[in-house]
């Protein structure tokens, strides 16, 4: 069966190929999948355009404004007013439509990487070291989009029954119509055989073309391993989850970021090698447009407060953080041209009087304002997970170890080892530490729906952040969604529900 590849058509979101009767009217010699991937240098063109796909900021996002990341800021002009930062999803909302499109399509060149890595002929050695490389990025790139989905869209990520999304493990065409829904079980199986699958190309690799700061722009065996304790963690599958992240620990040669260092990830992207990031996406000033840089999600110009910030730093945040001025993550989050008003509770113009501005993601003249790198996979989550997998074990003083490891770099002298008195007490720490450090970059919806009820905390805004000082909402003040809710499942959009008379929906939509 041929498959155009220059002229991708879609039925809704989802479906992105064609059978032979549409490409009949096509005469002799048009550009097919079978004649478009013929060399090395086309998977890799392919799997390029699979990058691109990957660096849709809407879950970063939407992480923020849904949850209690940000407070409205003084520029806003309604973003996010009537939709995510009241809690208001439905079917047509852009957010879930957003994911769950860019993952799709993200999938739908990966899948034709791994199919088509199968049919090149390599013309050298080299060449077919360089094929099975793209393959094997290729299958943890699909591992990253099966977890985002399994994540966002699953009611329940520990069960192995639960629905997650439709599984995409091979190139969707147009006559799979119907497709339903898979259970996570299926899910995490598909999951972590890609990464298996990965890791054995990759350790069977004698050399790597990638060096310096080129290593975290490409999928890598650190990144497969720190994919599957992601996974695991997911799932609550914590020895599993401890074992991943170890190995990525000791064994990656990465280094957590210190003090001195920390910031140059988030407002340089020039952190020194091998140290924090495990995998990102590059962005380059060919990239720089306010509808895809990352900054611009939160602020139209700059990250300063004359750059026209529609969201801000929300004041619950803000307080911890300022709460702890040594620690660097203030100064990575906080941009130093804010203006706190000490008085921001009684203010009759809080949103005027009180300027808390997000200064994690900055850019740069060379690729642009605002637009700078998405990081993907950290190191430090790896700590955060292994902290996790010690109270699930229940190992208090074990857990409080690999958080200190974690504080020790982020303040400019050792922290004390923390103390927990209780498993919910380290679930609450833990998650009050994984606020601080991935504020902003797309943890906090996911981590409040995993840990959540085992920390006995959720949402957590200020009531300055949705008074009348702040913005008039429609019909109630958006003070803090329950874990309980049914929102913490996303809606399965409406595109794919109009081109797709298979798919289940998800309960309260």
């Amino acid at each position: 069966m041929k498959k155009i590849f220059i002229l991708f058509i879609f039925t809704g979101a989802f479906f992105v190929s064609c059978n032979n009767d549409l490409l009949e009217p096509f005469t002799p010699g048009s550009l097919t999948e079978d004649v478009a991937i013929t060399a090395s240098s086309d998977l890799q063109r392919v799997m390029n355009s699979t990058y691109g796909l990957l660096a849709n900021r809407e879950d970063i996002i939407f992480s923020s404004v849904f949850t209690d990341e940000v407070g409205i800021g003084f520029a806003n002009g309604g973003q996010g007013i009537s939709d995510n930062y009241v809690f208001f999803l439905n079917t047509s909302s852009a957010s879930p439509t957003a994911i769950w499109n860019s993952s799709y399509y993200a999938l739908s060149r990966a899948n034709r990487v791994i199919a088509f890595s199968d049919k090149v002929t390599p013309v050298s050695p080299a060449d077919a070291a360089l094929i099975s490389r793209l393959k094997a990025e290729a299958l943890v790139v699909r591992a990253l989009c099966h977890i985002k989905l399994l994540s966002y869209f699953s009611p329940d990520p520990k069960s192995n029954d639960a629905l997650a999304a439709i599984l995409a493990d091979k190139i969707i065409l147009s006559t799979d119509a119907g497709l339903p829904r898979s259970k996570n079980g299926e899910f995490y199986t598909s999951i972590h055989s890609d990464l298996d699958a990965a890791l054995v190309i990759f350790n069977s690799l004698t050399t790597s073309p990638y060096t310096g700061a080129a290593v975290t722009l490409y999928p890598n065996k650190n990144l497969a391993k720190a994919l599957k304790a992601r996974a695991y963690a997911l799932k609550g599958d914590y020895v599993n989850a401890e074992t991943w992240a170890n190995d990525v620990i000791t064994t990656s040669g990465i280094v957590l970021a210190n003090d001195t260092n920390y910031n140059s990830i988030f407002h340089t992207d020039s952190e020194p090698a091998n140290t924090e990031v495990i995998f990102r996406l590059k962005r380059t000033i060919q990239q720089s447009t306010q509808a895809t840089n990352l900054g611009n999600g939160y602020a139209s110009v700059t990250t300063t407060i004359t750059g026209s910030p529609f969201f801000e730093i929300g004041r619950s945040l803000y307080n911890i953080l300022d709460a702890n001025p040594t620690d660097v993550r203030r100064s990575a989050i906080v941009h130093p041209s804010s203006i706190a008003d000490p008085n921001y509770a009684t203010s009759a113009d809080y949103r005027n009087t009180d300027k808390l501005i997000i200064g994690k993601h900055r850019g740069s003249g060379s690729v642009g304002n605002l637009n700078s790198d998405f990081k993907i996979v950290r190191l430090s989550e790896m700590y955060f997970i292994k902290a996790e997998a010690r109270v699930a074990a229940g190992d208090l003083p074990g857990a409080a170890i690999a958080i200190k490891a974690i504080l020790d770099k982020r303040f400019p002298v050792a922290q004390a080892l923390p103390v927990y008195t209780s498993a919910t007490n380290a679930w609450k720490a833990i998650l009050n530490q994984r606020r601080l450090e991935f504020a902003f970059e797309g943890y906090r919806f996911i981590d409040l729906k995993r840990l959540g009820v085992l920390a006995g905390a959720g949402i957590d805004r200020n009531p300055a952040d949705y008074s009348s000082s702040s913005a008039n909402y429609p019909a109630a003040n958006p003070t803090n969604l329950p874990l309980t809710s049914t929102k913490f499942a996303l809606p399965v959009p409406q595109d794919e529900l109009n081109a797709n008379p298979g798919i289940q929906q998800n309960p309260g939509y």
